[in-house]
């Protein structure tokens, strides 16, 4: 299927003379983007998977192996190429940068990985400046719809109430409430959910897990303990959605503070979960240090409104990467808190200040006394997205109930 992804990471405006960087969960679909794109500019022959011990020993005899292919191939239009899993080789920066600084203005190079990749990038290197970085999530709405004429092109259309509530009414399709269910059972993973059977989500799910936590922790880290690690994991999910608590989480595993937060910060670099952090500018009594977490795979939680909510805190994150990527501001989601225990589950944020709010509920259509509080007090719509709501309502106070559907057509 089409992803989003496809119609921007490209775009000439951004990303002329820059090398693309391509990162996401393992087996969200990097691979078969890259080669899907790769086909559709008729190049199928310069896709380099740096897995192939073939492909190693044949540039270690000739390191000028990739530039005979450009003389061959180069006609005035850039060549495209794709490196995937380049970072397992251990001179992956200076083969990059090599490349890149010779071939600049006759390729176009999209280099794609998961794990590591994504820790380099945090790192910093030579290499900053050199390349723009998109992430690949899992599948959302639209892109399971095939239908992406509702997708938000301004991201400040979400700070006015009603211009989005009259967008969401028009992005109400019937067949998207059979689709919604099946990204809630199946998750945003492309295999699992195309399968679309339980005996096969269920093995392919047990063995993804195996993978990330014997195999790519492993090759990410010196932890010895793996055993310590996977209960963490089989822990997080009643967490969800929740202040995560790392002292609480330390008496329980009988392991010390900074053991836990490294543990969770490697499970954030493996795309297994992700955090989000609390925004507190303005907010007197906001609670500043707890993260709430989330699931890559929401499949795997089995309180439904928890499931939701997790799905929900994906495609924000998803729509909020986007937004940035796209170059229409620095856009992040966190969520809201104070001391009195008001509580909103998300807040879009643009260069820190708020853009709007979002609650998600199950079948709740009343609206959220925090969410109507936070709204009044900062001066932003609320917006509370209902998974089994049927039509988009407006309420006194700037605030709107919006069905799930509706939404998620609009966020992408």
């Amino acid at each position: 299927m089409e992803r989003l992804l496809g119609r921007y990471i490209f775009d000439p405006e951004m990303t002329t003379g820059k090398m693309i960087f391509l990162t996401g969960p393992r087996q969200v679909g990097k691979t078969t983007f890259a080669q899907k794109w790769l086909e559709s500019v008729g190049s199928e022959n310069t896709y380099f998977n740096w897995d192939d011990p073939s492909l190693i020993a044949e540039y270690k005899k000739n390191p000028l192996y990739f530039r005979n292919i450009i003389d061959e191939q180069f006609r005035n239009n850039p060549v495209p190429f794709v490196f995937d899993e380049i970072h397992k080789h251990t001179e992956w920066r200076n083969i990059l940068k090599g490349f890149y600084d010779i071939n600049r203005e006759r390729i176009q190079l999209l280099v794609t990985g998961s794990a590591r990749l994504g820790y380099f990038q945090k790192s910093g290197d030579s290499l900053v400046g050199r390349y723009f970085s998109y992430q690949l999530f899992p599948l959302g709405l639209p892109e399971v719809m095939a239908d992406f004429s509702h997708i938000l092109d301004d991201g400040d259309i979400l700070a006015d109430g009603k211009l989005l509530a009259g967008r969401a009414r028009r992005a109400g399709m019937r067949e998207s409430d059979e689709a919604l269910k099946n990204l809630l059972k199946f998750g945003g993973f492309p295999e699992p959910f195309l399968r679309g059977t339980e005996k096969f989500h269920r093995r392919w799910q047990k063995n993804y897990r195996t993978l990330l936590i014997k195999d790519d922790v492993r090759d990410l880290s010196r932890i010895a303990d793996i055993k310590g690690l996977e209960t963490l994991v089989e822990i997080l999910p009643s967490k969800v959605g929740s202040q995560m608590s790392i002292p609480s989480l330390s008496e329980d595993l009988g392991k010390k503070y900074d053991t836990i937060t490294n543990w969770i910060d490697i499970l954030q670099g493996l795309y297994l979960v992700l955090t989000l952090r609390p925004w507190h500018r303005k907010i007197a009594r906001a609670i500043k240090k707890e993260k709430k977490l989330y699931f890559f795979d929401w499949s795997m939680l089995s309180e439904p409104g928890v499931v939701f909510e997790n799905l929900m805190a994906v495609s924000l994150i998803r729509m909020a990467a986007r937004m940035t990527e796209t170059g229409m501001g620095n856009f992040d989601i966190r969520y809201l808190r104070d001391r009195e225990k008001r509580e909103v589950d998300f807040i879009l944020v643009k260069d820190n200040d708020p853009v709007c709010l979002f609650e998600a509920k199950d079948k709740d259509t009343t609206i959220s006394k925090a969410g109507r509080f936070y709204g009044k007090r900062l001066d932003v719509p609320f917006y509370q997205i209902v998974r089994d709501a049927s039509k988009v309502e407006t309420f006194p106070g700037n605030c709107f109930v919006i069905p799930a559907t509706n939404f998620l057509m609009l966020a992408g």
